[in-house]
């Protein structure tokens, strides 16, 4: 009985640290990288900390111990005190908890010692259960022994609960981000005529796919996946799973290139049209650096305007453009039109200096006359149904 007890203490006690950062971390800021390439300086809630330096920072009704131990071009990874894992702070105000501290530098100074851990024995007392003389034995251990276990599993389902939410708010967030940031550099820099979609939610023989981007030009239909990530991204453009790796913790993800072709089948499933006036492209927005070749349809949000802007022949005046996006809007489940367009535009309103403009995804309607079919010689592109 007593080793059930001290392994339902362990347990509860791994669940406890494995609970959510608490809410002031989020008052530390990276702000900026500068110094030299030899000696990089990361600016955190206004100090400058070099590779190794500790200092204290005062939040809103507390004062903590920050170590810096790595410096990148976009992040720096620090030490906080007592916190149980490093966290890498990103100049795009993202707090991301890494698995293990790598050693600090010997120029560091001594770090600030974690308060011992209370012995397992102290708790084990207040835990056990007093057993009534009038009791046989054999009847309070099978009950004492369910208590515990059903203890155990309800925490653990509390504990896992938390982290699940935690997580896919936190997931949607960046990959929100992502997207505002595209929407962004689309509406600032792209001079050429077209007609942007965001978060287009189609249906598929399969249920229903969605789409981040449909960016239709004079000049093609560009499906776009964004990837809001940092770190770095090895992968293969015919592999079906690539990896992102943060410092020592490596995860996998689905080949976007693989999940982007699905995108394209089901909007051409819309249109007769050439399978070379819809280009794939797939835009990492973070600044993560890529270690091998994704290809040339895989780039950063920096390159999507010389992508976008490439010598291609012009393919549609403004009402065969305008009658693509009518039939997409058409087609669109509502819950895109409604609620997916709302999550881009909020965080868009959070980027600094920008101003969020009117919704790009105008209420479009197909005109009276098909473009296609109007004897401009494009009659086999109509779309279909």
């Amino acid at each position: 009985m007593k080793s059930l007890l001290l392994v339902f203490i362990f347990t509860v006690a791994s669940a406890f640290a494995q609970v959510p950062a608490p809410a002031w971390l989020g008052q530390i800021k990276l702000s900026g990288i500068n110094g030299t390439p030899d000696q990089k300086l990361a600016t955190i809630n206004g100090k400058n900390f070099a590779i190794g330096e500790a200092y204290d920072l005062k939040l809103k009704g507390r004062t903590v111990r920050v170590q810096c131990l790595e410096i990148q071009e976009q992040s720096a990874l620090v030490k906080i005190q007592d916190l149980p894992t490093p966290y890498a702070l990103t100049l795009a105000g993202e707090i991301i908890p890494i698995g293990t501290a790598p050693t600090p530098v010997a120029t560091a100074p001594a770090a600030v010692a974690e308060p011992p851990k209370p012995a397992p024995v102290a708790l084990a007392p207040a835990l056990i259960f007093s057993q009534p003389v009038f009791h046989p034995p054999a009847m309070v251990q099978p009950l004492s022994v369910s208590i515990g276990h059903f203890l155990m599993w309800v925490f653990l389902a509390f504990i896992l609960g938390l982290a699940l939410g935690a997580g896919a708010a936190r997931f949607r967030f960046r990959k929100n981000l992502g997207e505002a940031l595209l929407a962004a550099t689309i509406d600032k820099h792209f001079s050429r005529p077209h007609l942007l979609l965001n978060n287009v939610t189609l249906a598929t023989p399969e249920g229903t796919t969605q789409i981040d981007h449909v960016l239709v030009a004079d000049t093609g239909i560009f499906v776009i996946e964004t990837k809001h990530y940092t770190g770095w991204i090895f992968g293969d453009p015919r592999q079906s799973q690539w990896t992102q790796q943060i410092y020592r913790h490596k995860s996998r993800f689905q080949n976007p290139l693989h999940q982007n072709y699905g995108h394209i089948k089901t909007l051409q499933s819309l249109f007769d049209l050439p399978a070379e006036h819809f280009h794939s492209l797939v835009v990492f927005t973070g600044d993560a650096e890529f270690k091998t070749d994704l290809g040339p349809n895989v780039i950063r949000l920096g390159n999507l305007i010389p992508f976008l802007t490439a010598d291609r022949p012009s393919l549609y005046d403004e009402r065969k453009m305008t009658y693509i996006v009518g039939r997409i809007e058409m087609k669109r489940e509502r819950r895109s039109l409604e609620t997916d367009e709302y999550h881009i535009n909020h965080v868009r309103s959070r980027l600094p200096g920008q101003a969020v403009k009117p919704n790009s995804r105008a209420a479009f309607s197909p005109p009276a006359a098909n473009p296609f079919t109007s004897g401009s010689g494009d009659e086999k592109y109509q779309p279909k149904g």
